[in-house]
């Protein structure tokens, strides 16, 4: 494969991109890495609970998978971004209110891979298929890496300040509804927009129900 030395058009093409990957970035922060943290010690930092707890996720999302991936599969993007909004944001503050009960918190940690089952095809198809319409694909995915570090760099930044300030780790994990909002809002003008384009969660569907 060869690449262009220019690709006039390439960086505007790839804002939308670097835009959506920001979101996701913010949400990965406090949705993933500071949950994480949460869980482990709402599990008093038992390393065999907690790998449990990862394992009862990852089956959770293996079985689910199998049902979920047709919504995403049939091209119904809008209905798509509507459902995983809206169980993306319940899990969130479900996450942040169960850090205390580790009988709840591990159900909350199973129920992100119900999450991924749906909202890692519903973005990364609006991802993919912008970066083949760009004028030069690489050029594009890079861009929506580089935003994807923003995110999270940002979000993580933010809730080490507030833990620094006083606020327990559990209350951060809400910092990602922030970045659940601005990519809900992303996703639904893309799908306004190429509402008859075929989704095609292929690339994605396979592993990214297993991640919780």
């Amino acid at each position: 494969m060869t690449v262009a030395r220019t690709a006039p058009g390439a960086f505007r093409a790839a804002i939308s991109g670097a835009m959506l990957f920001i979101g996701d970035g913010w949400i990965a922060a406090g949705y993933f890495i500071v949950w994480d943290l949460t869980l482990f010690l709402a599990l008093g930092r038992d390393v065999m609970a907690y790998g449990g707890a990862l394992a009862v996720a990852a089956l959770v999302g293996a079985v689910s998978g199998l049902f979920l991936g047709r919504l995403i599969d049939s091209g119904r993007g809008s209905r798509a971004v509507w459902l995983a909004g809206f169980v993306l944001v319940f899990v969130i503050v479900m996450r942040a209110f169960t850090a205390g009960h580790p009988l709840l918190a591990v159900i909350a940690n199973a129920l992100g891979a119900l999450v991924a089952c749906l909202y890692v095809p519903t973005i990364m198809t609006a991802v993919y298929n912008q970066a083949k319409r760009s004028p030069c694909v690489m050029r594009f995915h890079i861009a929506a890496e580089g935003g994807w570090d923003i995110g999270v760099t940002a979000g993580l930044s933010s809730a080490a300040l507030l833990v620094r300030r006083g606020v327990p780790i559990a209350a951060t994990v809400l910092l990602a509804l922030a970045g659940a909002g601005f990519v809900i809002v992303l996703l639904r003008r893309y799908y306004a927009e190429h509402g008859t384009e075929t989704v095609d969660a292929s690339q994605t569907q396979g592993g990214e129900c297993a991640k919780i």
